[in-house]
């Protein structure tokens, strides 16, 4: 069966945004089935027509920055059947064991599919449940509790029943179970444990509304990687600048995902280049320019840093490729037409440590970030070629006295020949009957990226020049 489950970040919407335009527009093609909060469920067109598919997958995990695992799914239970072996409030006790058997079945029919030799072999698992939404009681009371322990002990009697020499199980700390507030196992645990290999492996346990599926990981994100990149470069702005896994999907919004190295993405707000970093790492050609002489000079020397830690040589023209430029004069000094993309944070005006008041965000917005963001797309329109597309930020500023507030960048992008690119697409995805898991237009038009109780928000805009 040709079909995957997809471990989603933590900002599951711009995630599951991500992946489905991925499918939609790139050589692999496939479609969301089913999700949740924390997963999707992906059918590929013909994946499964070449032998490879496992690097095809891997390519996949390193490309999308919203993608934490990529694992192939055996099975799937029907959530009545789990409700059934795994009630909220135990009443029929001969059904519990019968749904359970049901259960156990499902994955002892499995097993040999997920370790390819277990007679006289050592085997370690890690359970990884994945809920529907990580704040359902069914999840802390049932799932944590009672869902998990079982699994341990049951996969390693069967495994031990069809001859294994030994098996053994990752051991979540007791104080989280006991509590129902348990993190699946992490990407950077997947591959220090080894669960890869064939004597090893991670089972998924992944629900939806519809049920839970039975998969093991393949592939999975290098967090190490993102962090040391981000983490240890020469210099770097830790309250405001835009995380790696956020520029990464940015740039997938590009819709470029073919001959990447020939495709040239400027950023005419560099910063201290996280952006250009990342479309470095993903090759592509990369110009940048900053209003600020000394960010230029700092996305330099981040580069360079980047360069010889992946042993890459410098590419040609490096320096006079990131300049030193007001946002209003950027088509003087690029090409008209130069570009296949544009992927950019402007600024995003003062960090607040306490919230503003709205007369003073009103007079941001309209004497400082508003020009901004007007010659921002009016010199984007001269550099980019026809059709290409500018995924950009825009600030939300939440306020002591008038709620939230931000800047029309619709209306602004409009005025400037660009139409708006919804992040998703809603044909393409079947609504879940919990709210909290459903999509309206106006949710999918952009899509936020911020933390709880954040004053200035991230909001994600994608935008295509129009002929």
């Amino acid at each position: 069966m040709n079909r995957f489950l997809f471990v989603l970040g933590s900002n599951w919407q711009l995630s599951l945004a991500e992946l489905d335009n991925f499918l939609k527009n790139s050589q692999i093609r496939g479609r969301i089935t089913d999700y949740s909060a924390n997963i999707a469920i992906v059918e590929f067109d013909d994946l499964h027509k070449n032998k490879y598919y496992i690097n095809d997958l891997m390519e996949l995990q390193y490309l999308l920055g919203g993608c934490q695992k990529i694992a192939e799914i055996y099975d799937f239970v029907d959530i009545q059947t789990t409700f059934n072996a795994f009630p909220l409030k135990v009443e029929k006790f001969k059904l519990i064991e019968t749904k359970r058997r049901e259960i156990l079945k499902v994955i002892n029919d499995i097993l040999p599919r997920i370790f390819p030799k277990i007679k006289n072999e050592s085997i370690f698992f890690a359970v990884s449940i994945y809920p529907n939404l990580y704040d359902d009681t069914y999840y802390s009371d049932v799932l944590v509790k009672h869902f998990l322990p079982f699994l341990n002990k049951e996969i390693m009697a069967l495994l031990n029943e069809i001859g294994a020499k030994k098996s053994l199980y990752y051991r979540y700390p007791e104080e989280n179970i006991k509590s129902g507030n348990l993190n699946p196992i992490f990407p950077h645990n997947v591959i220090k444990y080894g669960l890869f290999n064939k004597d090893r492996a991670e089972v998924i346990f992944g629900f939806t509304e519809e049920g839970f599926y039975i998969a093991r990981t393949i592939t999975c994100d290098d967090p190490n990687f993102k962090k040391k990149t981000d983490e240890e470069r020469p210099f770097k702005e830790f309250k405001s600048a835009i995380s790696p896994k956020l520029a990464l999907i940015m740039l997938n919004f590009l819709n470029l995902f073919e001959e990447r190295e020939k495709k040239k993405i400027l950023d005419p707000f560099v910063g201290n280049g996280t952006i250009l970093l990342f479309a470095l790492i993903e090759d592509f050609q990369i110009y940048g320019s900053d209003i600020d002489d000394v960010k230029v000079k700092k996305t330099l020397r981040n580069l360079n840093w980047l360069l010889n830690e992946l042993e890459e040589p410098i590419p040609y023209m490096l320096n006079e490729n990131i300049r030193q430029a007001n946002i209003n004069k950027l088509s003087s000094i690029f090409d008209k037409e130069q570009f296949d993309g544009i992927t950019t944070e402007p600024e995003l005006g003062p960090f607040y440590n306490q919230k503003p008041y709205y007369t003073e965000i009103k007079k941001l917005i309209d004497s400082k970030l508003k020009p901004i963001f007007e010659a921002t797309f009016r010199e984007a329109y001269k550099v980019l070629k026809p059709k290409a597309r500018i995924s950009i930020v825009a600030p939300i500023f939440s306020t002591v006295d008038g709620g939230d507030l931000t800047l029309n960048i619709e209306e602004l992008a409009r005025k400037n020949n660009f139409t708006l690119i919804p992040l998703l697409d809603l044909n393409r995805i079947a609504n879940k009957s919990n709210q909290k898991l459903q999509f309206q237009r106006k949710h999918v038009k952009a899509m936020l990226d911020a933390k709880k109780g954040q004053i200035v928000k991230r909001k994600i805009f994608v935008f295509e020049k129009e002929n």
